[in-house]
């Protein structure tokens, strides 16, 4: 498995994890590969965290086995309904996040639910 996640670095990791339904704490994580210099952008959300740290701090071990480089690049909240899908706030310790690109990887990811953003709100 580890030697797995090692061979495929970035393609180990889909573009978004994020929880079925509720209001949390999402991260923006930049993925570099540090023998191809390759990268790609990945969406984080979860109910469990109290912090948008906790999660970065759950998932940067699996990130580095498979030899990437991780940076948060900012961090809000998404709220989840059925149908819809709205990414807003920011995170105190890490910043705003780019919305743009989470929205574009939620897009491609659900492609059927209604996805929206906004810079309002904490």
């Amino acid at each position: 498995m580890a030697s797995a996640v090692i061979r495929d670095g970035l393609k180990s990791f889909a573009d978004v994890d994020i929880d079925e339904s509720g209001t949390f704490k999402y991260i923006l994580i930049k993925l570099t590969d540090r023998r191809s210099n390759s990268s790609k952008f990945i969406v984080r959300g979860y109910s469990w965290a109290s912090y948008h740290a906790d999660i970065l701090d759950r998932l940067t071990g699996s990130f580095e086995t498979a030899c990437l480089n991780v940076e948060c690049v900012g961090g809000g909240r998404i709220r989840r309904s059925e149908n819809e899908i709205l990414v807003y706030g920011y995170s105190t310790g890490f910043g705003r996040a780019d919305h743009t690109i989470t929205v574009e990887r939620l897009r491609k990811a659900f492609p059927n639910q209604t996805i929206s953003y906004s810079n309002d709100g904490y």
